[in-house]
């Protein structure tokens, strides 16, 4: 097996102190000690600390530690992050109010979807759907021939597609959606974004045929008064490993979401099952680095059938470093071209065979071409 351990102690090198603070921080929220990391921050120290916090999403674990410790922090900056997770619990609550609302008219229309990550992970994770902070709400279609059903659904609750100026060209849409998988929604009054799926995976133009049976298990768990179709356990795990993996692990908030859901299901996710599905999808890489990433920042043991399908990977041991860097960035560090570029070399190691690595290269380029053009023609 490659050299993780001693990847493990070099990590303080990638990151600034304010990270290394951070981080000690979420791992003592993982092993439930109570111990001060500092003696006193200062308001320069705090509203970095604060603001790295926020670009990872984790502000619920700093809120609760500087609870405890309330001494470390002058009293107006603990209001002030108070004040901004009241905000983010509202937020929260607001999503997961649309979310029911739309899965309430899916439902009655009869149209196959699934949702991933948002309010339904944070119920299940953290008890308390106001807790996770999500970006915008996922829904999977299960079959693209349904995007003018789902179309109707979401602009008869009050939501805007923000690419409709391509919804009524037939050439143009298909092209758009070959290209970016995916279409955005934004509903001005509740200010909140669906993003709809049109197929599971990315980069995936030459590879569809992997994701064909992707939805052949959907689950049904009640939620709020509805029923929610949701992945099996087992997907469900893999999907969060590949969704982060193809963002280098960028946001700290992904790795405690892997995490939790991995230590709190332990017992009833079945590993072999696990790599079996990853391998179908050809994304077993993205399970297998999550782990190591896991294993390297919050010491979680790798299980024995992941190390067996690591080996000695010094290619996973070089993508570990790559997100380590991509972890380190400074806000908008990851705009500039050197880090947009790397993340495509990233992006093509991390898929296996020559066709993967095609497709990636073919949807990146066919992205800034769609893009190009219809910018101009705008």
């Amino acid at each position: 097996m490659a050299d993780f351990q001693e990847l493990k102690k070099q990590k303080d090198d990638y990151f600034a102190l304010h990270y290394r603070v951070l981080l000690h921080m979420l791992n003592l929220e993982i092993q439930g000690r109570n111990e001060p990391v500092l003696s006193f921050l200062n308001q320069d120290e705090f509203e970095k600390l604060a603001a790295l916090s926020g670009r990872h999403k984790t502000d619920y674990y700093l809120f609760t530690y500087f609870q405890q410790f309330p001494h470390i922090v002058p009293s107006e900056q603990l209001q002030q992050l108070k004040n901004r997770m009241t905000r983010q619990a509202m937020r929260s609550l607001v999503q997961m109010n649309e979310l029911k609302s739309l899965c309430k008219s899916l439902n009655q229309k009869g149209i196959s979807y699934a949702v991933i990550k948002g309010p339904h992970l944070a119920r299940m994770l953290y008890g308390n759907a106001a807790v996770k902070v999500s970006v915008d709400l996922d829904v999977l279609m299960v079959n693209p021939d349904d995007l003018a059903c789902f179309h109707e659904v979401l602009t008869a609750i009050g939501y805007a597609c923000v690419e409709q100026h391509l919804m009524n060209d037939t050439w143009k849409k298909r092209l758009y959606i070959s290209a970016k998988r995916e279409l955005h929604y934004f509903n001005r009054m509740a200010g909140c974004t669906v993003d709809l799926h049109v197929k599971p995976l990315v980069n995936t133009i030459l590879t569809a045929h992997r994701y064909r049976d992707f939805f052949e298990d959907i689950e049904l768990v009640a939620f709020e008064g509805i029923m929610l179709p949701v992945l099996p356990a087992e997907k469900d795990f893999v999907y969060l490993c590949y969704h982060a993996a193809c963002h280098r692990f960028s946001r700290l908030a992904w790795l405690m979401d892997i995490r939790n859901f991995y230590v709190q299901k332990r017992d009833l996710l079945n590993e072999e099952k696990i790599l079996s599905i990853a391998r179908s999808l050809r994304i077993e890489r993205t399970v297998c680095l999550a782990f190591i990433m896991l294993n390297i920042l919050f010491n979680v043991d790798i299980p024995k059938k992941v190390k067996s399908t690591v080996g000695n990977s010094n290619l996973l041991k070089k993508l570990a470093i790559q997100c380590l860097r991509a972890i380190s960035f400074e806000r908008a560090e990851d705009l500039k071209f050197q880090a947009r570029f790397d993340r495509l070399v990233f992006l093509i190691r991390l898929n296996r065979g020559f066709t993967g690595k095609a497709d990636v290269l073919l949807s990146v380029l066919l992205r800034h071409l769609v893009l190009l053009f219809f910018r101009r023609k705008r």
